[in-house]
C-alpha cells in the first residue's frame, strides 16, 4: 500500500498519516514512542476532540431553521459502516414522520445501544448489514458504490434514486423537497471535509443549509457522532465530494482478497475497477452522488430509480 501524497496545489492540506475507509493503512501506523492515537468509531485515526465555542444565538438559530429542512436523527457507527449508518438515520427520519415507514438495525451488535446506535425499535428482525452481503454489496460494511446502497434501500421498502454527477444545486433540490441527501465525501481528522484523493471515503447526511455573510453552509450529520451538527461550507464540501477518486481498502481489486482483513473475501458484487498501485477507483461510484431515499410512492427530487436487486 502506498502512503498518502503530500498537498497538491488548491487542495486541502492532508495530515501526513493515512487511513483507508475504516481500516488503518501502512502509512497510518504510528511509532513505538508516540502516543497511541485517536480513533473514530470507523476506525479512522482522528484529532483529540476539542471543546468548541458555543455558537452565537444568531448562528444556532439559522443552524437550526436550516437542518429542519430535512432533519434526521443521530446514529454513531460501529466499524467501516458509515454508508448503512446514514441510510440508517434517513429511515429513522421518515420512520418518525409515519410509522408505517420501516427502519432497521445496522448490525446485532446494535441491540444494546438504543439512544446511540439507533433510535427507535426496528420494524424488521432484518439487519442493513446482513441483507447488503447476501447481495455482495460489502464484506465489513463498506459502501463504495452509491447505487447498491439505494439498492439497499430498496430491499427494504424505500423508493431510492441516485442523482450522477450531481452539483450542489442538485442537493438543494433534494433539499428543498424536505429529503435528506446521503452523500460520500472525504473527512478529515476532525469529520469534516477533506481531500485525500478518496483514501478517507466517508458517508454524511445533509439535512439543509443556510447562507450568512455572502457564504452558504451546509448542516450535516454522520456515524461518527462527534458532533450533534457539523457546519461546513458549500464550496468545501464539493470539493471533497469531487475528490473521491480511489481506494486501497480492497487492495487490487477482482484478486479476491482484503488486505486489512486476511481470510475475508471482496464481496461478490465488487465493480470497482483496478486503477494500479493497488487500489480500486471509485470516483465513477461515489464522487459526485445523491442517494435519495423515500417513502414508497413519493416523488424524488430526480436522480435516477435504483430498485431492489432481482
Amino acid at each position: 500500500m502506498s502512503s498518502v501524497r503530500g498537498p497538491t496545489p488548491g487542495r486541502f492540506a492532508p495530515p501526513s498519516t493515512g487511513t483507508t475507509a475504516g481500516t488503518p493503512t501502512s502509512s497510518g501506523l504510528v511509532r513505538g514512542d508516540a502516543p497511541a492515537p485517536h480513533r473514530a468509531p470507523d476506525g479512522m485515526e482522528v484529532h483529540a476532540p476539542t471543546v468548541r465555542a458555543p455558537q452565537s444565538l444568531g448562528r444556532a438559530a439559522l443552524i437550526e431553521a436550516a437542518r429542519s429542512k430535512a432533519p434526521v436523527p443521530q446514529r454513531v457507527q460501529n466499524g467501516p459502516t458509515c454508508g448503512l449508518y446514514a441510510l440508517g438515520m434517513v429511515m429513522d427520519a421518515w420512520h418518525a414522520k409515519d410509522a408505517r415507514n420501516p427502519t432497521a438495525l445496522v448490525q446485532d451488535s446494535d441491540v444494546n445501544g438504543k439512544g446511540k446506535n439507533y433510535n427507535v425499535e426496528p420494524t424488521t428482525p432484518q439487519r442493513l448489514l446482513n441483507v447488503a452481503r447476501v447481495f455482495g454489496f460489502t464484506a465489513q460494511g463498506e459502501m463504495f458504490t452509491a447505487t447498491q446502497l439505494g439498492q439497499t434501500a430498496a430491499l427494504f421498502g424505500y423508493d431510492a434514486s441516485v442523482h450522477h454527477n450531481a452539483t450542489l444545486d442538485a442537493l438543494y433540490a433534494v433539499l428543498d423537497k424536505g429529503h435528506p441527501a446521503i452523500v460520500g465525501f472525504d473527512v478529515d481528522f476532525n469529520g469534516n471535509p477533506g481531500d485525500y484523493d478518496g483514501q478517507r471515503a466517508h458517508y454524511a447526511v445533509i439535512e439543509g443549509y443556510f447562507d450568512q455573510d455572502g457564504e452558504r453552509y451546509l448542516v450535516a450529520r454522520h456515524g461518527w457522532g462527534f458532533e450533534k451538527d457539523h457546519v461546513w461550507r458549500a464550496k468545501d464540501f464539493e470539493k471533497s465530494w469531487k475528490a473521491l477518486e480511489s481506494t486501497d481498502f480492497y487492495g487490487t481489486p477482482g484478486d479476491g482478497v482484503i488486505p486489512s482483513a486476511p481470510g475475508m473475501a471482496e464481496p461478490s458484487g465488487l465493480v470497482l475497477p483496478d486503477v494500479g498501485s493497488g487500489k480500486a477507483g471509485i470516483y465513477e461510484s461515489l464522487a459526485l452522488k445523491i442517494v435519495e431515499v423515500v417513502p414508497k410512492g413519493t416523488r424524488t427530487a430526480g436522480g435516477k430509480r435504483v430498485g431492489a436487486p432481482g
